[in-house]
């Protein structure tokens, strides 16, 4: 019945594979200052920036205002919600790829909580809190600056969406550590026809331009992305069985250890670095949750991609 689709029982399909996304995660305060997301023991142990780093950032602030005029039709666009611009990349929705979107859907729910509740623990002010000259574009939310919202969604989007993608031709036992292989900085230079580097610089785009918009440090896009990809990775792995079978990457980060601008590039070069930091495992899937299912159903909308044509 996940195919079918109305506003009224769209409602009640969320709340259930929401509820069942959220079970699979807790967020919680650490050893001091760290703060985690847990999945069955440690997953993703982020540390807020101190008042020195966010003052080092403001310059990066300052500077990226340069770049408003250029960007503002897309900061506007995205200020509200991004899946259409992931959706022109690979097409999915109602009446195209349903359960894809219905997927997607419980993956976004699932996340918007963890991040939440990370800000909630972190509370690190915002640009314009520090300086009026900053002047933003867009109505600065009123929660945590750090980690970014979007920054931590697009990253997920963009690593569920890469994840559907690779199924058609990995197996299961090795999709997520084909995924991160994909995302080192030699293969971040790939042609520009790569469909899973596409996925990850439109998410790099839309993290960057809440900075330009005057609302973000680059260290809270870094940290939010890694957040969504962690997240997200487990929320795959749960989908492919879960238990000690399909272990997912842990990962451990300090915001005062970001220097300058966030770019794709030194991302990945942080994500095959220090971030890492062993592995963990989330819950064995049940036979009577419906995540899984709504995974295998997904991943059967992608089995035969549409190949790439070559730029001339």
């Amino acid at each position: 019945t996940l195919s079918s689709s109305s506003a009224a029982s769209d409602v009640y399909k969320r709340q259930v594979l929401a509820s069942e996304g959220a079970a699979l995660f807790s967020t919680r305060p650490g050893a001091s200052p760290a703060h985690l997301v847990r999945a069955e023991s440690d997953l993703v142990s982020l540390t807020p920036p101190e008042g020195a780093k966010i003052a080092e950032q403001m310059a990066d602030v300052r500077a990226a205002m340069d770049l408003r005029a250029d960007r503002l039709p897309e900061i506007l666009a995205q200020s509200d919600g991004f899946a259409a611009f992931f959706a022109a990349q690979m097409p999915f929705g109602p009446n195209r790829r349903p359960y894809t979107a219905h997927l997607i859907g419980a993956m976004h729910d699932t996340v918007v909580g963890v991040e939440q509740r990370m800000k909630h623990l972190c509370s690190v002010p915002r640009p314009v809190d520090l300086s009026s000259q900053i002047q933003p574009i867009i109505q600065t939310p009123g929660h945590s600056a750090y980690p970014s919202g979007h920054a931590t969604e697009a990253f997920a989007h963009a690593t569920l969406l890469a994840a559907l993608r690779l199924s058609a031709t990995t197996p299961d036992a090795g999709l997520i550590e084909a995924l991160l292989a994909r995302l080192s900085p030699a293969a971040e230079t790939a042609p520009v026809t790569d469909p899973v580097i596409l996925l990850y610089r439109l998410a790099a785009r839309i993290a960057d331009n809440r900075t330009v918009a005057g609302v973000h440090y680059p260290v809270d896009s870094a940290h939010g992305a890694l957040l969504g990809f962690g997240v997200t990775l487990a929320f795959i792995g749960h989908c492919l069985g879960g238990g000690p079978e399909r272990p997912v990457p842990e990962w451990m980060a300090n915001g005062n250890d970001w220097s300058g601008d966030f770019t794709l590039r030194k991302w990945c070069a942080a994500l095959g670095g220090d971030w890492r930091s062993g592995t963990t495992t989330v819950a064995r899937a049940e036979p009577w949750q419906v995540l899984p299912m709504l995974w295998r159903a997904a991943a059967a909308e992608w089995a035969q991609p549409v190949a790439t044509p070559p730029v001339a």
